[in-house]
């Protein structure tokens, strides 16, 4: 069974979506990658919405907190992902199945190492629980 993991990026942190998806390259994981304007735009309910589908994994990469173009973006966005992971705790599914990264913008060496986390954690964590279940 293959995996699938979702990424929403803001669009200052990844700015050239295709070169992350190339990045990404052929593998067991399948990427989506949904480009939002800040990472303070993606909500809990979304994040965990989209883990209900059943993904295997979400993650959301936001710009350096003193970086964001809101001020606050990164910092609601760390709010959300806990309050959510504290969900999924609650339910019985793994809270490491949501994680989020924040990047200074255009900084490559940063996204290749948020890629290599994410596809660490997918690797350990294997399938969702939820797949297969109607």
């Amino acid at each position: 069974m293959s995996t699938e993991v979702v990424i929403f990026a803001c669009q200052q942190a990844v700015p050239e979506p295709e070169s992350f998806r190339a990045r990404w390259g052929k593998g067991e994981a399948r990427l989506r990658l949904l480009s939002e304007p800040c990472s303070s735009k993606v909500e809990a309910f979304q994040m965990l919405r989209t883990l209900a589908t059943p993904v295997d994994l979400v993650w959301v990469i936001g710009c350096a907190e003193d970086l964001c173009r809101y001020q606050e973006g990164s910092h609601r966005l760390a709010g959300r992902v806990k309050y959510a992971q504290g969900y999924l705790e609650e339910i019985g599914l793994e809270a490491g199945r949501l994680g989020h990264s924040l990047v200074t913008p255009g900084d490559a060496k940063a996204l290749a190492g948020v890629l290599t986390e994410i596809k660490a954690r997918i690797k350990t964590l294997g399938p969702s629980p939820l797949k297969g279940k109607g």
